[in-house]
């Protein structure tokens, strides 16, 4: 496409790294998914702490969020529901630590020992069922004035983790190779970025020696085949982001 409507250009890899880089931050903001392993903190890090986060191996500078903590409700573990968390970001690739805290973040009451874990990584759902003796002692220390009103406690269950996609990696089931037809969306929306930068007009005529060429580029269309990637046909589950965070679904309910 470029060599068709932009002869004689030549970008230099800088510019081509630098859209490149632009189509895959809009396409993970269109997917509303990271596009390399990111460690999530419940607070701000320390330096140490950013230093040992992320997946094995971790570089210092292993890419992180802060995201505020997760509400305590004071049904958390009744019913069916045994300790139920969705996670904001996912999928999940690893849970580093879920703890309770009150009624400060830095406050640390009790830790979720790790066998109580029982997680859906695609979806970043998270159950925990009690799984030892550890459960009694700490909760029945510490919650019972916390929670004998029966209030939602803000932000009291924190989570670290890690979660997204790998598009550097290979081998996983979250891993670039698992996604093939995501490279080939963020290059074309590169394509495009590229040809909106040097305002390609819609339509138009070249007459040489008698001989006349016509060309036309219509943008929209382009930019129409790489939502189908994205999101599937219109009114229909289906693209990326369904492979990504499976199918989305709408209960409607009358009351009478």
């Amino acid at each position: 496409m470029l060599a068709t409507y932009l002869q004689g250009f030549s970008p230099s890899d800088t510019y081509l790294l630098s859209k490149l880089q632009a189509a895959e931050a809009e396409t993970s903001h269109a997917l509303k998914v990271l596009f390399e392993p990111t460690t999530i903190f419940p607070t701000t890090p320390t330096p140490a702490m950013i230093a040992a986060a992320g997946p094995l191996p971790s570089p210092p500078s292993a890419p992180y969020i802060v995201e505020p903590g997760y509400d305590y409700d004071p049904s958390f573990f009744e019913a069916d529901k045994w300790g139920y968390l969705a996670t904001r970001q996912h999928p999940i690739i690893s849970v580093t630590s879920i703890t309770l805290v009150y009624p400060q973040p830095t406050n640390q009451v009790f830790v979720i020992p790790n066998d109580w874990l029982r997680i859906d990584p695609k979806y970043g759902h998270i159950r925990m069922i009690p799984a030892s003796s550890a459960f009694y002692a700490p909760l029945g220390a510490f919650l019972m004035q916390a929670l004998g009103g029966g209030r939602t406690i803000p932000s009291m269950i924190q989570v670290q983790y890690v979660a997204g996609l790998d598009l550097h990696g290979a081998g996983t089931p979250y891993s670039i190779d698992s996604f093939p037809d995501l490279i080939d969306v963020i290059k074309k929306k590169a394509v495009l970025s590229i040809l909106q930068d040097n305002f390609i007009p819609g339509s138009a005529s070249i007459s040489a020696d008698g001989l006349s060429q016509s060309m036309s580029l219509k943008m929209m269309d382009y930019e129409d085949i790489v939502n189908l990637k994205l999101f599937g046909p219109k009114g229909a589950n289906g693209g990326l982001w369904t492979a990504i965070h499976g199918i989305a679904q709408t209960v409607l309910g009358i009351i009478a």
